[in-house]
């Protein structure tokens, strides 16, 4: 049998009872259970999240990820069904309904506030504060909070209806509209006044606890970086006053400015230095030829204390002249008053020179005579370059001062150009830190700014008040019981046929005993009226007869009788049942048949082409070598006449068998039953007699096939069917255009 469409078919109309009334049975409870089920009432309400088109305040980032949108989409969606929230809202809606005085209709029905009020212990009504919900639900948070036994943490926690935790997840429906902003949050409840305020509170306590985890998060980069931004002010402003205490403490207003003045007073005045250093030598050389032009007694005169100390006052004048004309002064008050201290001291310088011109007339014209014209010429030019002289010399004596005054100078801002150079650094360093974290500060403002206006999600539809229940599943919930019996029954009787270890079928048999069918013999069910058994029948024995036929003319030496033995494993296989068909089928052919059997019942066929011989079973069934030592005398009258024999021995797993004799037989049907498995034993039993038998391999003649089977012999059996059933059977096996005739 092919275990194909009509296969399963069939199948299942074999268990068809059982296919109607696990359904029934199944469809009839389920009705009667939910016959007192509640109504069930559902609200929603709709959010604008602004998620994914939202405004912003971050004009240049103006591209949308989707990826984050869908993250924020997870995170909110997430945060709506976190324990948290659901154990706020429960406990809210609990604080709600404790704070009334009597049943609101808009709140709570009747019924449940009077469950409600039965429920709660003392304990706990004694913290309510009537219409004060805040209140009463801080009260109840802190005797939550307060150990893990009582009766509000209870009731979150366990399985109440309307305010466990569990409950409340598995009641709320969340859905994001398409690709937009939009979230629907749907909730179902069998008191319509608790569902319109567990949406509201669900929908008041997400949105304010996503406000604070947004705006937290941004409030805590902005406070770090206000921190940071002042501890960067507090160190730019210290280095900025280590500069300003250096400054202070050396004088110096613009470093840069200062050593590019003193570079270029230096280099003036090493200029000046050199022109009075040389005009300061020239004036001695000049001074010293003078005076080695003049007589010794010149000299001498020239060197009284009187032009000596006048040369001294006037070296001294000198000096202080360039000390004063020579200094580096900003001040204006300072050089008005040095300038009129030069111009007395210019007086005094030229009042000692008239002095020491004098003097030297003096000296002069009391010695004076004819010959000394050239020596007072000398004089007066000696004189002329002694003031020249006297007065480069006390320029380069302050000079000199001068320069190492420079010197000094030097050696004092060279350190300090160092020093100011890290003040500087440390002090752009810094400043860079400060504008950086400036920088940073106004980003995670604009940051805040754009997540507090993200953050603030709307409710565009608020939850209603559902007035009509929900329509009721229970006809779908029957069906779907009735739809369950049917396929749990159907999927155990498929299971069950294909865990089937029993044979069935030819090619099962085949495939499990190893040997070829040779026939098939059906099981005959007389109250089935629908199906022509009698012909069944007669096909089934024309099938083995034909066979055993055949068997005649395949043997070589064309010997009379041809000997064919049926024995089986097992008892009870309906060998005796099969050799009485088989039997009157050769003989109403007008074959001379003769029956070797043990069994001692009349098989209903007489005539002089029949002979029946009976024999006991015993341990003697060794010895047996040919057919006539079966008979009482060893001797069958008219053996060779015989066309055939029918030879039929008992099960041989229980009972001895001929093996000398099964040597022999030209043609061994080995008969077993299709509604039992093929075990074991079988298998050894079988394996046995092969080894004793030297003809050719058993065949099968399978015994109590079912009827359908044989339709793998005779084709479509003869059945009576209405015209529906034919159509249905063509639609099954897919045989739309099949006819009867050629015409």
């Amino acid at each position: 049998m092919k275990f194909n469409l009509l296969f399963f078919v069939r199948l299942l109309l074999r268990h068809i009872g059982l296919l109607v009334v696990m359904p029934i049975i199944l469809a009839s409870l389920v009705f009667f259970l939910t016959k007192n089920e509640p109504k069930v009432y559902n609200s929603k309400a709709r959010i604008y999240t602004g998620i994914a088109s939202g405004s912003t305040i971050e004009l240049e980032n103006t591209k949308v990820d989707f990826r984050a949108a869908n993250t924020a989409y997870d995170n909110l969606l997430n945060l709506i069904k976190a324990r948290t929230t659901i154990e706020m809202v429960g406990l809210k809606l609990f604080a709600q309904h404790m704070a009334q005085d009597s049943a609101d209709l808009k709140i709570i029905s009747r019924k449940k506030f009077n469950e409600l009020m039965e429920t709660v212990p003392e304990e706990v009504k004694s913290v309510v504060v009537k219409g004060d919900i805040e209140q009463t639900y801080e009260n109840f948070k802190t005797l939550k909070n307060s150990d893990y036994s009582n009766f509000i943490y209870r009731l979150l926690n366990f399985d109440h209806p309307d305010y466990s935790i569990e409950k409340i997840t598995g009641k709320i429906g969340l859905r994001r509209i398409s690709n937009s902003d939009f979230v629907d949050i749907a909730y179902e409840s069998d008191d319509a006044a608790i569902c319109q305020n567990t949406l509201l509170i669900l929908c008041d306590v997400f949105v304010k606890l996503n406000a604070d985890i947004k705006v937290n998060q941004s409030d805590a980069v902005v406070k770090y970086f206000e921190r940071q931004l002042q501890n960067s002010t507090e160190d730019l402003r210290g280095a900025e006053n280590e500069l300003l205490d250096f400054n202070r403490t050396h004088n110096i207003i613009n470093y840069y400015e200062q050593t590019k003045h003193i570079a270029a007073e230096k280099e003036e005045f090493e200029i000046k230095y050199f022109e009075v250093y040389r005009k300061f030598h020239a004036a001695r050389a000049i001074l010293e030829n003078l005076e080695s032009k003049l007589e010794t007694h010149d000299r001498k005169r020239i060197a009284s204390s009187s032009i000596m100390d006048l040369r001294e006052q006037l070296s001294k004048l000198n000096f202080n002249i360039s000390m004063e004309t020579l200094g580096i002064e900003t001040d204006s008050t300072k050089i008005e008053k040095s300038s009129q201290k030069v111009s007395k001291m210019m007086n005094e310088v030229a009042q000692l020179e008239r002095e020491l011109a004098d003097q030297v007339d003096v000296l002069y014209q009391t010695d004076y005579d004819n010959k000394s014209i050239a020596s007072t010429s000398v004089l007066s030019d000696w004189l002329q370059n002694t003031i020249d002289y006297e007065g480069f010399k006390a320029q380069l004596k302050v000079m000199e001062q001068k320069r190492l005054e420079f010197d000094e100078l030097y050696q004092k801002f060279s350190p300090l150009g160092a020093t100011m150079k890290r003040l500087e650094r440390k002090i752009d360093i810094a400043e860079r830190e400060y504008l950086s974290l400036l920088h940073s500060l106004g980003l995670a403002k604009l940051r805040q700014q754009n997540v507090e206006l993200k953050s603030n999600i709307k409710l565009t539809e608020i939850p209603y008040y559902p007035i009509n229940p929900k329509p009721s599943k229970r006809m779908m919930l029957v069906a779907a019981a009735g739809m369950v019996g049917f396929l749990l029954v159907a999927m155990t009787i498929l299971i069950l046929e294909f865990l089937d270890g029993n044979i069935k079928t030819a090619a099962r048999a085949e495939d499990k005993i190893g040997v070829q069918v040779s026939s098939i013999f059906p099981v005959i069910n007389l109250t089935d009226k629908k199906i022509d058994y009698d012909y069944i029948q007669n096909k089934a024995v024309n099938a083995i007869s034909r066979n055993v036929l055949l068997n005649q003319f395949k043997k070589s030496n064309g010997e009379k009788p041809v000997v064919n033995m049926l024995f089986s494993t097992q008892q009870s296989e309906g060998k005796t049942f099969v050799c009485r068909h088989l039997i009157a089928k050769l003989c109403e052919l007008g074959y001379k048949t003769l029956h070797v059997t043990y069994d001692e019942s009349d098989i209903g066929v007489t005539g002089e082409d029949y002979q029946k011989i009976t024999y006991d079973i015993s341990d003697q069934l060794y010895k047996i070598a040919t057919v006539e030592e079966f008979a009482e005398d060893k001797v069958v009258e008219g053996y060779k006449s015989f066309d055939f024999v029918i030879l039929e021995i008992p099960g041989i797993i229980r009972n001895p068998f001929p093996v000398k004799l099964a040597s022999t037989m030209d043609y061994t049907f080995l008969v077993t039953r299709a509604n039992r498995a093929w075990g074991d034993a079988d298998k050894n039993a079988l394996a046995l007699f092969n080894e004793a038998t030297t003809g050719p391999e058993p065949t099968i003649i399978l015994n109590g096939v079912k009827v359908l089977e044989m339709e793998t012999v005779l084709g479509e059996l003869p059945k009576k069917r209405s015209l529906i059933r034919r159509w249905v059977k063509k639609i099954v096996q897919f045989r739309f255009f099949n006819k009867t005739s050629v015409a």
